[in-house]
């Protein structure tokens, strides 16, 4: 993905970011709903995000997905890319699809900070939750409009609430394709440069 490349990041701005994350939900919503039995992909890093020249994102590397038979146990051996894979599959080899929705979570952080989260998500929680937005977020597009800023505080929020360690307290895809197709706005009460993290992960 472009993240990787100085240049190309920073024209990589907030709209196109936002672009992209959408494209990704509805090719997982597709995945999920429009196949009988679902795929379950089980890889959805950045690295398996593929972009033509407008810049449309898709989903590629379908060597780990696996149907969801409705008459099975659905058990299978752990697979997918390390900081991506759900907290769950540490203890359980069920595939649901909540295990997509997980790495979505990450690949939508990752899209906003720039890099992947990793460092963020292990840091300690009480300190975690008082870092700023503007803090975490990636520094090398163009200070983003006040509609954009409501945007990365929606993708943030949304990515928060699919990184979830419950599986059951995860959206769905579907449900996670129409927050971002809705553009509600974030609601926060304070200038975006003073929202934390802690209001959007407690929002």
């Amino acid at each position: 993905m472009v993240l990787q490349n100085e240049e190309q990041a920073k024209e990589f701005n907030w709209q196109k970011r936002a672009a992209l994350v959408e494209d990704v939900a509805q090719a997982i919503v597709y995945l999920h709903y429009d196949y009988n039995p679902p795929i379950i992909h089980r890889d959805i890093t950045s690295s398996n995000i593929l972009l033509d020249t407008n810049l449309k994102a898709y989903v590629s590397d379908f060597g780990t997905a696996r149907f969801l038979k409705p008459d099975s146990s659905n058990w299978s051996a752990l697979a997918g890319t390390y900081g991506y894979i759900a907290p769950e599959l540490s203890y359980t080899s069920v595939v649901t699809e909540k295990r997509d929705v997980y790495s979505f979570g990450i690949l939508v952080l990752e899209v906003v900070m720039g890099k992947h989260p990793r460092d963020f998500l292990q840091a300690p929680l009480p300190g975690r939750e008082h870092i700023l937005v503007e803090e975490i977020m990636d520094q090398r597009p163009a200070t983003p409009a006040i509609t954009e800023e409501e945007t990365i505080a929606l993708l943030i929020k949304l990515a928060f609430s699919c990184t979830e360690a419950s599986p059951e307290a995860r959206p769905t895809m579907q449900k996670a394709y129409q927050t971002l197709t809705k553009k509600n706005s974030s609601s926060c009460s304070v200038p975006f440069d003073a929202i934390v993290v802690d209001e959007l992960m407690d929002a």
